[in-house]
């Protein structure tokens, strides 16, 4: 052993080497959510949309989802969208910069160097390239940086459009924390159960409004009848 001219590698030289291919495996994996269509794997582009798991896609391939689910192969793996109601469009700020080094026709797999980012917070300025938090509101679908937000966290209103925000409309941006996407999962289904509501009660209203009221409708022929009734008597 060792004579050969070669060196057995060292423990710690192992460990070192797995946690950066794992640090690099990660790089790959957040520059792919962050730049590309989760379904189709093409760059995002506007009009981009958000799934209640705060995954993104470019609006016309969820359109072409829609229409035909084994378009992208395995897109009912990678996401569980029904209808348009299940995304919201993102109100995004396009990042000046992105002119040069777009990802392009280049595979992800290729990137030694962090792109440029095509989006940015609207706020701070800070690229969504995987490296800082972002969110966006499920209301209004503007999409901020969690740093924006939390130097705001007072605020009950929309840091972009001022409009009215709850704290469990906010939808962090390609999570990895498996809690986190459960409680994002819990309130998805919360929010299909306040919908499936809101569309029964405009059912019944709608039904209330198109029925005759039964009442008006005998109290109009008892007094036909009595005027029938009054003629024939004169007659």
């Amino acid at each position: 052993m060792g004579n050969d001219g070669g060196s057995i590698p060292r423990r710690n030289e192992m460990v070192r080497e797995k946690k950066q291919d794992e640090k690099t495996d990660r790089k790959t994996q957040l520059i792919a959510m962050n730049y590309f269509c989760a379904l189709s794997k093409q760059p995002l582009r506007e009009p981009v949309v958000g799934d209640m798991l705060g995954r993104l896609y470019n609006r016309e391939s969820i359109l072409e989802y829609l229409l035909n689910p084994t378009v992208f192969g395995d897109g009912a793996k990678i996401c569980n969208i029904k209808s348009l109601k299940d995304v919201k469009t993102l109100n995004l700020k396009a990042n000046p910069a992105y002119t040069t080094g777009q990802p392009g026709k280049r595979s992800v797999l290729t990137f030694d160097d962090q792109p440029t980012a095509p989006f940015v917070c609207p706020i701070t300025r800070k690229e969504m390239n995987g490296n800082l938090g972002f969110e966006f509101v499920w209301t209004c679908g503007c999409v901020v940086s969690t740093q924006a937000r939390k130097e705001m966290a007072d605020s009950d209103q929309c840091l972009v459009c001022s409009g009215p925000v709850d704290s469990k409309d906010v939808v962090p941006i390609n999570s990895q924390n498996s809690e986190v996407l459960d409680s994002l999962r819990k309130r998805a289904e919360e929010r299909a159960l306040e919908t499936k509501k809101k569309g029964k009660k405009v059912k019944s209203k709608r039904k209330h409004v198109d029925e005759p009221d039964v009442s008006d409708t005998r109290s109009s022929v008892s007094v036909l009848d009595k005027n029938t009734k009054a003629q024939k008597t004169v007659a």
